[in-house]
């Protein structure tokens, strides 16, 4: 209505009584003076008046600078909710941390306090590390959720993969057999799969044409299901000692870096997206490859001996 959104509009400052009130004041002050004051007062009093409006307007500018500054802050803090705004998930994360925060900044000890930001610095740490792109899992076997979403995910075309198996151990538990299978029903369903095998020497000895018996019925049920094999000893690229990885490249869309202990047990992993990971990933890939030979030329090569 627009009798409603007049009244709604700011008065003019010139309007407002201490701009009024101020003017009168010192218009009458200026009038005595120039009526009553000899000329060297009057220049006097107009140099100062002049001086104080030139102040005035000075610590106007610095003032409105300063509100400048201010609104920018604001804006800025209102930046990250209006971005999120439209991702739900992550804005309704966003207000529950917020309110947490604020309620735990009711919190008066000072114990609790000191912890909890300890603690809230290593959440945001990690926070930080997924912003990047970089999901961590940290001595669990939690981490074949994402590595079998990755797979399973639309659009993958091919999955590469680097094992540095250490022992005759290595995913032949429970959670290691469900993800072979998963990877054999991939390759049936026509997912290219290609594996190199980087073993220890006492896996597969030097001089020996095959793997040991202790390793070789996992090569070959791989070998068997689709799974393109190739082999290398360890000792072979000793002089190169980082491609002594455990990794896997899926697609175009992450790599993921496994570390075990000797004894095959998850230490970590680390899934990594973005080009560069996938560019350092296929680099360590391809230079690797030089060194493998193919599962099935071995035993090629091994059944002509015969």
């Amino acid at each position: 209505m627009p009798g409603r959104s007049d009244s709604c509009r700011p008065r003019p400052a010139v309007l407002s009584f201490r701009f009024v009130g101020t003017a009168m004041v010192g218009s009458l002050a200026m009038a005595l003076v120039s009526i009553f004051a000899p000329p060297p007062a009057q220049i006097a009093a107009l140099g100062a008046c002049v001086s104080m409006l030139a102040g005035l307007f000075v610590a106007y500018l610095e003032q409105e600078a300063e509100r400048e500054r201010e609104r920018a802050r604001l804006l800025e803090q209102l930046r990250i909710p209006m971005a999120l705004a439209p991702e739900h998930d992550l804005f309704d994360l966003y207000r529950s941390f917020s309110d947490s925060l604020a309620d735990l900044s009711l919190q008066g000890d000072p114990a609790l306090r000191r912890f909890a930001v300890l603690k809230l610095t290593s959440l945001a740490a990690e926070v930080h590390s997924l912003a990047r792109g970089t999901i961590v899992f940290h001595g669990t076997e939690t981490w074949r959720t994402v590595y079998e979403e990755l797979l399973e995910g639309p659009g993958l075309g091919s999955y590469l993969s680097v094992s540095w198996v250490k022992t005759r151990d290595y995913w032949q538990d429970r959670p290691g057999w469900r993800s072979m299978h998963l990877n054999f029903a991939l390759a049936e369903r026509g997912l290219h799969i290609e594996r190199i095998l980087i073993l220890r020497d006492h896996l597969w000895p030097i001089g020996e044409p095959l793997p040991s018996e202790a390793i070789r019925p996992w090569i070959d049920a791989q070998h068997g299901r689709g799974i393109r094999v190739s082999l290398l000893r360890e000792s072979e690229i000793a002089s190169e000692p980082d491609l002594l990885v455990d990794y896997g490249i899926y697609g175009d869309r992450a790599t993921g870096t496994h570390e075990l202990d000797e004894m095959a047990r998850t230490q970590r992993f680390v899934v990594e997206f973005g080009p560069q990971a996938l560019k350092l990933a296929r680099d360590r890939w391809s230079r690797t490859a030089l060194y493998a030979t193919s599962y099935a030329e071995i035993l090629d090569s091994v059944g002509e001996a015969a």
